[in-house]
């Protein structure tokens, strides 16, 4: 266990700290929003940009890494994410928020894509389920312990938005140090979601309408909680942190549980179950906080898991060749509903109050509902035969789209960076074709010798054949080259078989020198090779 965690243990460390320093902005911002009185339609607007910018962060990031590689690129996106979240308090006007929280997302999803293609790099098949398992748990678990830092001042003060910042600018300290040699660069795909979306209709339309439920409520969570007169500070940031955790608990077993059955019958399951439950929050008034926060946890429950079950779903229609693809479709649409969900949500709210927040997502619900339940009748189930296994690593928003294998140059939907150059800790001797790796090979492969013809196999070679008696002209020749078949060829017949028979008994004074010879041919035939 400690071979597999010891050369991660510097990322999982900076994936704790960047993943607290976001748990933290993300119930923050709202609040401090809500006590700066910038509008719901702007805090709406300020969470359509972050997530507009994780989007695009997953587009451009692949660019950025193969220009200045992981640890630069990684050192950059730390850095403007740290610079953001303290020109919050610095800047207090709702529309440069707006501008901070797009540069926040664009490093938020750029730094993901990193840390993970990283830890592709180390694990292989056989421990990667559990090194992307332990990743998945400390993303959880640290994104919601940042949630919970909010009770520990004022959400306007100055002092958890520099909290934040130096939490993640501390974050750059354990890669930045860090021995281990970075990974290849990360491989570009190019996004067609026409195909994608006729590869898995459901997988796509789900994502989306998934990502507008949960963009809402990762953005009014703790207002809603405000709005229905719980504490600003010790009340209204565990109610949001509660959503997360009932989604943190319930992932699990319902993707297991899909495995075993249609993964859209579940899905249709849980979506309706979730906008009952949306409903009955609606309809609390003054109940004490435990209740509150049950039901909290129980929409979160229903609703988190969501996108993990479609986008398995996907990965069950794609071939396996279309899976990067597939994982690339479903990230982009996922991200523009939850860019639409916060402003259309925010808009609704100034009409119909805050109650909108959850009655919004049950009318999604509902229409996804209804068109599962077409789908399933149009459609056959996948066959358990066919199904992949339920990863919960593999159907994190940004993790899909950084494959452990090695993409061909030939795929017209992926781009391979043209050059390479290694890093100091890397074996120079690695770079192969002008810096290009080949196609199925790693670059410290390329630094292996399995093309140097050994020595001892041309010996045993010409020994057989001088051995058996029937002389080895076409061999001879071949290896000593055009000059020595003509001279061969001059000779007689019966002269040619004679020496060679003389040289194996070894009654001439060249049988002496054969085998000087034979090692002569072979050594300048490998200095050729």
């Amino acid at each position: 266990m400690a071979k597999i965690f010891a050369p991660i243990a510097s990322l999982l460390i900076s994936v704790t700290l960047l993943l607290l320093g976001h748990g933290l902005q993300s119930t923050l911002i709202p609040l401090a929003s809500r006590a700066y009185q910038f509008s719901d339609l702007l805090i709406g607007f300020a969470a359509s940009a972050y997530f507009a910018g994780f989007v695009l962060g997953g587009i451009i990031t692949p660019h950025v890494v193969v220009r200045a590689g992981h640890i630069r690129g990684f050192a950059v996106m730390v850095s403007s994410m740290s610079a953001a979240a303290l020109l919050h308090p610095l800047v207090t006007d709702a529309y440069a928020w707006v501008l901070f929280r797009f540069i926040t997302g664009f490093c938020v999803s750029g730094l993901y894509l990193i840390i993970e293609s990283w830890l592709n790099e180390f694990a292989d098949n056989e421990n990667r389920g559990l090194v992307m398992s332990a990743y998945i748990i400390v993303n959880y678990a640290a994104f919601t312990v940042g949630q919970l830092m909010v009770t520990l001042a004022q959400p306007e003060s100055f002092y958890l938005f520099a909290i934040a910042s130096i939490i993640i600018s501390v974050a750059v300290m354990p890669v930045a140090m860090t021995k281990a040699a970075q990974p290849a660069p990360i491989a570009i795909v190019k996004l067609d979601l026409r195909r994608v979306f006729k590869t898995s209709q459901a997988a796509i339309i789900s994502a989306f309408m998934i990502g507008v439920v949960l963009g809402s409520h990762l953005t009014f969570a703790p207002i809603y909680a405000v709005e229905k007169g719980y504490n600003p500070l010790t009340q209204a940031p565990v109610f949001a942190a509660m959503l997360g955790l009932g989604g943190i608990i319930s992932q699990w077993p319902l993707g297991r549980f899909s495995d075993r059955m249609d993964r859209r019958v579940v899905l249709l399951t849980i979506s309706i179950l979730g906008g009952v439950a949306s409903v009955a929050i609606t309809m609390l008034h003054d109940v004490p906080f435990y209740l509150f926060l049950i039901v909290g946890a129980v929409i979160g429950a229903l609703t988190q898991p969501a996108y993990s079950l479609a986008a398995a779903h996907g990965y069950d229609n794609a071939k396996e060749s279309g899976y990067v693809r597939m994982a690339a479709g479903l990230l982009v649409s996922y991200g523009l509903g939850s860019a639409i969900g916060p402003s259309v949500t925010s808009i609704l709210m100034q009409f119909y109050g805050p109650d909108v927040l959850f009655l919004f997502p049950t009318v999604l619900l509902a229409i996804l509902s209804v068109y599962l339940v077409i789908r399933i009748r149009q459609k056959d189930p996948v066959r358990e035969a066919q199904k992949e296994d339920f990863d919960l690593a593999a159907t994190a928003a940004v993790l899909g789209v950084v494959s452990p294998e090695v993409f061909s140059e030939e795929d017209r939907y992926v781009v391979v960076p043209d050059e390479w150059e290694p890093t100091e800790e890397e074996d120079p001797d690695a770079e192969v074709n002008g810096g290009e790796i080949p196609e199925g090979e790693l670059p410290e492969d390329a630094a292996q010798e399995p093309r140097k013809l050994p020595e001892v196999e041309v010996d045993e070679a010409v020994a057989i054949a001088i051995k058996e008696g029937d002389g080895v002209p076409q061999d001879k020749t071949a290896i000593e080259g055009d000059d020595d078949e003509e001279e061969v060829e001059e000779a007689p017949e019966g002269e040619r078989s004679k020496s060679w028979a003389d040289d194996a008994e070894g009654d001439t004074p060249e049988a002496a020198s054969s085998d000087d010879e034979s090692a002569a041919v072979a050594n300048d035939e490998e200095s050729k090779r």
